[in-house]
């Protein structure tokens, strides 16, 4: 009985395996196997070609034209002060003014001196006329003319210098106002109303100037370099032949809006940095840049050549090296190394690694790899690719 129930259940076990069996056997013909894997839709996009010239760019600090130390030159305590800290100066606009009291007397002084050398010098012109009349008669010897002569000529010196301390004085007295030396925009007050001011030494204030305004900026041996190639090669100017252009801009500005032109390039190479100092010149009469700003600066290369560019998000990066992804005309996707060059709007500069006319995915790199077909749709301007998504 046992036996035989043992039996049973063998039979019925090998039974419903090959139902199972049969039934995959079954359902595998009915499928045909595994439904294939969807082909994956990219955003392609040509390159575009534009005439682009090179630029280097650098970072420098702003400085002004002309900046003064502003000290009085002559002494005496301050009286008032006649301009608003921060303000916009013209030349020759009062600023400080020192007490005049001592000086304007020292004028009457020395005005006194000099109407009395005046006065004195008509005495001795009358007595040298009266001794050259009494030699020509014999009556008077050859000494008291002798004696006359000079003492008409101690006169006549004597009012030159009475003259000149007149002058003295009188410079004193225009030095007790303080006016501004140069146009720009002063500094603080250093000294207050009622303090002593010494000649020559105590620092009043300070004016720099605004407009123009200077820039300076350091190039590296190797462009200085790649620029007297260019200049030898009649590709570039030199800024002994002609007004170089500069491009400027702010740490708070997009691009470089400002233009001015190359002053002035160092006579030697630091030995301590590789680099030769630039100076620049710039208009500024909306007083946008102020001296000792951070700023870009950026200046042409050599004339304009076509260049390719793709959108900026169409590249990628594996181990600092950039690539893109190209469709072939077969839609297989091609992986190729590129070196780039600067960014112009939405779009990157391709210098190597990439012809005209190839297909380049701008989205959906992260879906293909080497090898694989895809199904190749066109860049539109304005998309989501636009905006930089992937």
């Amino acid at each position: 009985m046992s036996s035989c129930l043992v039996s049973h259940r063998f039979q019925l076990a090998a039974w419903v395996v090959g139902l199972l069996v049969a039934n995959s056997g079954c359902d595998q013909k009915m499928s045909g196997g595994a439904p294939p894997r969807p082909i994956p839709t990219v955003t392609v996009a040509e390159p575009v070609e534009r005439e682009l010239a090179d630029f280097a760019e650098f970072t420098g600090r702003t400085e002004a034209v002309e900046s003064v130390e502003v000290r009085a030159r002559v002494s005496g305590y301050l009286n008032a002060i006649h301009f608003k800290a921060g303000s916009e100066v013209k030349a020759g606009d009062l600023l400080f003014e020192i007490d005049s009291r001592i000086y304007a007397a020292e004028v009457d002084r020395n005005d006194g001196l000099l109407a009395n050398a005046k006065a004195k010098i008509k005495r001795t012109e009358a007595d040298l006329e009266r001794q050259k009349t009494l030699r020509e008669k014999g009556v008077n010897a050859q000494s008291e003319l002798d004696l006359a002569i000079a003492e008409q000529g101690v006169a006549a010196a004597a009012i030159q210098t009475n003259e000149a301390s007149l002058a003295r004085a009188k410079l004193d007295m225009d030095f007790t106002k303080v006016t501004a030396p140069v146009a720009g925009r002063t500094s603080r007050e250093r000294i207050t109303v009622g303090n002593l001011v010494s000649a020559d030494t105590t620092m009043l204030t300070t004016i720099v100037s605004l407009d123009p305004i200077y820039a300076y900026f350091d190039i590296d041996e190797r462009t200085m370099l790649e620029i007297q190639r260019l200049i030898r090669e009649k590709k570039m100017k030199s800024v002994r032949e002609q007004d170089v252009e500069v491009l400027l801009g702010l740490a708070n500005e997009t691009g470089f809006p400002h233009v001015g032109v190359v002053d002035l390039v160092d006579n030697r190479v630091s030995a301590t940095t590789g680099t030769i100092q630039i100076r620049c010149r710039f208009p500024n009469v909306d007083r946008v840049l102020t001296p000792g700003l951070f700023v870009r600066v950026r200046f042409q290369m050599g004339p304009a050549r076509t260049k390719l560019l793709v959108p900026e998000q169409a590249l990628a990066q594996q181990q600092g090296q950039r690539f893109v992804y190209v469709v072939q005309p077969d839609n297989k996707v091609e992986r190729r190394d590129v070196s780039v060059g600067r960014q112009d709007g939405s779009l990157r500069v391709i210098e190597t690694g990439l012809q005209p006319g190839e297909k380049v995915i701008v989205q959906g790199h992260l879906r293909v790899r080497t090898g694989m077909e895809v199904k190749a749709e066109p860049y539109k301007v304005g998309s989501a690719v636009e905006a930089g998504s992937h």
